[in-house]
């Protein structure tokens, strides 16, 4: 198998190119990557930024670039020993007027050989909800906003950007006889199963565009349909598909979607026949051999992952490197039967990030933060809250589906109670979901189902009785079909990792501000600091399991920049100091609220850590901070869904807030207490990150780097984390570090940690690290994690651990706590107590620091010699 050594990911769109990508290869192969590790690169949405929106997933997006500039690509990473890690996407496509499946489903119906492929119940209706209407059908057609128009693809509605093609059965009615009858007969006898419609439907588009007569008649007569309500809505009669108010799906809809976004619609991807056509093209270039891996996207919302993962493995055999999207809570192992290499990084950023935060300051901030906003008073009770307000009133439709499911398959009786004992229990899960295969369950399986039991039962103690039942039910104990239970189940489950998704990542996430560094895909803010034993035996379990797991610090989906997050986990060790600071603020940005209760202190709060993650490290925060600040505010607000919302925008609240960010800038006393404190926190933050990037390369797992950053990372969410990546800066940089000779080491490393604000320490760190695993990958991918004892009083301070197989050893030492240790400087203080790492006998001998290439040789290694020249180090046994 050619796993990657290590990772780096692109997010290719129409701003970043196929042939931009090749303009940065050799930087790449230079700092130490193995892989491109790619974004969808599919057929999307015209001017898709991300690729997830697919239409056609049997072709490149032309906006990206062409199979053969592909082929070229690929001959380079093949001249140069790397490989390509492509994302996929099984679970949706895009719910668009150029999809290719569902443009043949519009025109054939029934008769289409996709009509089974999307997750759509025409049962309902016999036409597929397409809920992009901005106002009701009603008032749409009286303000003739929905037309109908010909085009090259024959006749469509259009609907401002959205585009639906008309079904062939409509076209007789469209044609009328006054466009002759013998069109109007053709189509109205048309069957697809003995003709063939596409040759029919060119055949008259021909005829339109060669005889001027013939399209003035056709001409006329859409104008004559377009002009009145009563025509239009009996051609409308007639589709396959059926316009609806966006709104609409928040209480009902007849197709599976991805999340709570209408626009992308999801597949029947436990069907042979729709694996087998879905994956024809990536398989191709997988055999082909221009793609080495594959990332597979939300692997949870199909209906069965397992046998999904079971036929890819079929395909492309034992040797392919598979890595899953999947996000587990703290506890929850990935179940080792699963033939993937592992994740795709969400847990090794979240055992990182809480490392980093230092434990001895959870009772503070809870004190401080339930002082600052007591209407936080509970997490837990928070995150069932928001569940049960997402399941309610923006899941409404999947949940009806749900409930009508049950009382189709005989599970339940219509009683209201029992629908809301169904609710109550789904929005109580404790994972994302189980992958029920069969009964009896699992005993894991079990105990999860019994966990939301008696949470549902805490929170919903009148329906005691009736979640009994439901929990019988999902156990496959409750005396029913035993398939139709099973069948239940398992539709429930792609439904509750999209409630948890949203309920807890997509509003919990942006009303719960204790330290939002926590906040985090992956992470959680009921956790509060990870002891350095407690990271040891994830390492040791994540070798054991999946070593070639990814070690992500960001990603595309990350709620904040990776460096951001550190300098708000220095904060953990100052919370005196920071919480009043915190005083302090409130009391200077009085003066800049227009309404005295906008922001609330819980905004405020957040505002605060905003600030602390994004203040640029070098100059003052402008127009362009300001603009970046205010549009992730909107996102903020809307996502927490008390003052304001997507569904229903309170913009002057909103503009009120925006305002006080604008004054708070503004305001000299606030700079200046602000700059103070920030010059502290960055500097330990930098600290903090150069730990987190060294433990991302030599830990157990495959490391990944976000494009871009290899320098600081202070991004917000999505879009944010998308700007254009100056490169000709790192490819300067690189060039830099490899112009240095050894007498001129020492001078360099003392001028990356004086310089740290540009960010060339991280990549420097990076650099040297990528590198070494580079030249030994063995030894990171198969070699033992052997934790190192550190003595000294500061201890819990500092992490070791040796990474050994029978060529070589590495030795990694980082602070995890930093400012004992520290100046804001980068210095190390100078220590009054020893604090030494302890070699195990198996481990002695001389040693080199990869990063300031200086020689050790002792059993126990002095940290303050360590960490004298750079604030980590990365230790090579010699030879």
């Amino acid at each position: 198998m050619k796993n990657p050594v290590s990772t780096y990911r692109i997010q290719l769109s129409p701003e970043y190119t196929l042939e931009n990508l090749n303009e940065i290869l050799d930087y790449l192969e230079k700092l130490g990557i193995s892989t491109i590790y790619s974004a969808p690169f599919f057929q999307a949405r015209k001017g898709s930024s991300h690729g997830y929106d697919i239409t056609n997933p049997f072709k490149l997006n032309k906006e990206i670039g062409r199979l053969d500039m592909f082929r070229n690509l690929s001959n380079r990473l093949k001249q140069k020993n790397m490989s390509w890690l492509q994302d996929i996407v099984p679970n949706h496509m895009a719910f668009d007027g150029d999809n290719i499946w569902l443009q043949d489903i519009f025109e054939l119906g029934p008769q289409s050989l996709h009509y089974h492929f999307f997750d759509i119940d025409w049962e309902q209706s016999g036409k597929v909800m397409a809920p992009f209407l901005g106002n009701p059908l009603a008032e749409v057609l009286q303000q003739k906003e929905l037309q109908l128009k010909v085009s090259k693809r024959g006749f469509l509605f259009r609907y401002f950007d959205h585009e639906y093609l008309a079904s062939a059965r409509s076209y007789a009615n469209i044609l009328g006889k006054e466009s002759g009858e013998a069109w109007e007969n053709k189509f109205r006898n048309f069957s697809a199963e003995n003709e063939k419609w596409e040759e029919l439907k060119e055949y008259f588009l021909r005829e339109y565009d060669k005889d001027p007569d013939f399209r003035k008649k056709i001409d006329k007569r859409v104008e004559e349909i377009n002009t009145s309500e009563e025509k239009l809505k009996k051609i409308l009669d007639e589709q396959y598909f059926l316009p609806a108010h966006w709104k609409e799906t928040e209480t009902n809809i007849n197709y599976r979607r991805f999340f709570t976004i209408n626009d992308l619609i999801c597949l029947r991807m436990e069907e042979r026949e729709v694996f087998e056509s879905y994956h024809r093209f990536i398989l191709q270039l997988c055999e082909e051999g221009l793609v080495q891996g594959l990332r597979i996207d939300h692997v949870d919302g199909l209906l069965d992952p397992k046998t999904y993962l079971q036929r890819l493995r079929e395909k492309l055999g034992d040797d392919f490197y598979i890595t899953i999207e999947k996000i587990l809570e703290w506890d929850e192992k990935l179940p080792v039967h699963w033939p993937v290499e592992g994740t795709s990084g969400y847990g090794f950023l979240a055992t990182v990030n809480q490392l980093l935060t230092s434990p001895k300051g959870e009772d503070e901030f809870f004190e401080a933060y339930q002082a600052l906003y007591p209407k936080q008073a509970d997490y837990h009770e928070l995150v069932y809250e928001q569940k049960q307000f997402i399941l309610e009133e923006r899941m409404g439709g999947e949940y009806k589906n749900l409930w009508e499911m049950a009382l189709k398959l005989d599970l339940l009786d219509e009683e209201e109670n029992n629908r809301l004992a169904l609710g109550a229990f789904l929005a109580a899960f404790p994972v994302y979901r189980i992958y029920p295969e069969d009964y009896p369950l699992k005993k894991r399986q079990k105990k999860i189902i019994d966990a939301a039991f008696q949470t549902a039962a805490a929170h919903k103690p009148e329906l005691e009785k009736e979640l009994e039942q439901v929990k019988n039910i999902f156990l496959g104990e409750a005396g029913k079909d035993r398939e139709n239970m099973l069948q239940f189940l398992q539709r429930c489950q792609q439904f509750t990792g999209p409630l948890a998704a949203k309920g807890v990542e997509d509003t919990t996430f942006y009303i719960y501000n204790e330290l939002i560094s926590h906040n985090e895909v992956g992470d959680s803010p009921e956790n509060f600091g990870l002891s350095i034993s407690g990271f040891h035996d994830r390492m040791k379990l994540r070798l054991e399991d999946f070593p070639l797991s990814i070690n992500a610090t960001a990603t595309h989906d990350t709620k904040r920049g990776e460096d951001a997050r550190m300098r708000l986990n220095v904060l953990s060790e100052i919370g005196a100091e920071w919480f009043e600071k915190v005083e302090e603020w409130r009391n200077i940005s009085k003066k800049a609220r227009k309404d005295p209760g906008v922001p609330n202190s819980n905004e405020t709060y957040f505002i605060f850590q905003m600030l602390v993650g994004a203040w640029p490290h070098e100059g003052e925060p402008g127009e362009e901070f300001l603009e970046r600040s205010t549009a992730y505010l909107q996102k903020v607000l809307r996502e927490a869904k008390e003052n304001s919302s997507w569904a229903q925008p309170d913009e002057d609240y909103e503009n009120k807030v925006y305002d006080f960010l604008e004054e708070l800038l503004k305001n000299d006393i606030f700079r200046e207490s602000f700059s103070g404190f920030h010059h502290k926190v960055s500097a330990f933050g930098a600290v903090k990150s150069l730990s987190q990037s060294l433990l991302k390369i030599t830990a157990p797992g495959i490391p990944d780097i976000y494009q871009g950053t290899e320098l600081w990372d202070l991004s917000y969410v999505d879009p944010d984390n998308r700007r254009p990546v100056d490169y000709e800066l790192r490819k300067k940089y690189l060039s830099e570090f490899d112009s240095v000779t050894p007498e001129e080491l020492g001078q360099h490393l003392e001028n990356l940690k004086q310089d740290y604000r540009s960010g060339r320490i991280k990549m420097y760190c990076l650099h040297r690290a990528l590198v070494l695993r580079r030249e030994i990958p063995n030894t990171f991918e198969n070699g033992d994690y052997i934790p190192l004892q550190v003595k000294g009083e500061l201890r819990e301070h500092v992490l070791a651990f040796a990474r050994k197989d029978a060529e070589n050893t590495v030795l990694v030492v980082v602070p995890v706590m930093v400012t004992q240790l520290f100046t804001e400087e980068l210095q190390l203080k100078d220590l009054q107590q020893e604090l030494k790492v302890i070699l195990p006998e198996n481990i002695k001998g001389s040693f080199k620091n990869v990063i300031s290439e200086e020689d050790f040789s002792s059993e126990e290694i002095d940290v303050h010699e360590l960490f004298k020249k750079f604030p980590v180090a990365l230790l090579k046994q010699k030879h």
